[in-house]
C-alpha cells in the first residue's frame, strides 16, 4: 500500500542569519509598514494597505496547517529585528503546485536574505506539501528577485494561474531541482 506520510508544518524555522515564525498579533505595528510603504508595494501585486488590511493579513496566516497558505515572519536571530516575510499560496493539490512569495524590508534589499530564506520554502514545498512544481509571479523589472530564484533553477515559464496583473512566472520542476541531491545551493 503506497501511503503518504503527512508532516506538520513547522512553527518556527531557523537560517543562518534568521528565526522564521508564524505571524502574530503584536506583529502588526511592521507588517502594516511593510505592506503599506509605498516603496515597498511598488513591486506587489496587491495596492498598500490600511491598518485593518494589516490585522486581515495576520489572521489570514494565523494556523495554516491543512490550508493552501503559509506565511512566516523573518526576524534577525540576534536582535529580533523584523526583516520581511515569506510563505507559499495557492496551493493546488490535483496540479501539485503551489507559487511562493516573499518580501524583504527595504533596509535589507541586496543583503541575501531572499537566497537565505529559498531552500526553507523550497523544502517545506517539496517535503509538506509534496509539490512537484513551484513557483513563483513577480514584477518584471524587480531584478534581484529574479536573480535570486535564478540561482535556485527557477527558469521562465508561461504563467502557472491566472493573474491581472503584467507579472513574469518563474518556475521550479522538482526533477530540476537539486533539491533531490540533498543540497539546494548550487
Amino acid at each position: 500500500m503506497n501511503e503518504v506520510t503527512v508532516r506538520m508544518l513547522p512553527v518556527s524555522l531557523e537560517t543562518n542569519r534568521m528565526q522564521l515564525r508564524f505571524l502574530k498579533m503584536n506583529d502588526l505595528p511592521t507588517i502594516h509598514r511593510q505592506f503599506s510603504d509605498p516603496e515597498m508595494c511598488a513591486y506587489f501585486s496587491e495596492p498598500p494597505c490600511s491598518l485593518q488590511e494589516a490585522e486581515d493579513i495576520i489572521r489570514h496566516y494565523q494556523e495554516p496547517e491543512g490550508k493552501g497558505y503559509l506565511r512566516y515572519g523573518m526576524f534577525d536571530k540576534i536582535n529580533g529585528v523584523f526583516i520581511g516575510t515569506c510563505g507559499y499560496h495557492y496551493w493546488d493539490p490535483l496540479r501539485k503546485q503551489v507559487e511562493i512569495g516573499y518580501d524583504v524590508w527595504k533596509d535589507f534589499w541586496r543583503k541575501g536574505y531572499v537566497s537565505e530564506v529559498l531552500p526553507e520554502l523550497i523544502r517545506i514545498c517539496f517535503d509538506y506539501l509534496q509539490a512537484e512544481c513551484i513557483y513563483i509571479l513577480t514584477h518584471p523589472q524587480n531584478k534581484a528577485s529574479i536573480a535570486s530564484v535564478r540561482k535556485f533553477g527557477f527558469t521562465e515559464t508561461p504563467p502557472r494561474r491566472a493573474t491581472e496583473q503584467n507579472e513574469l512566472c518563474m518556475t521550479l520542476m522538482r526533477q530540476d531541482s537539486h533539491y533531490g541531491c540533498g543540497r539546494l545551493f548550487l
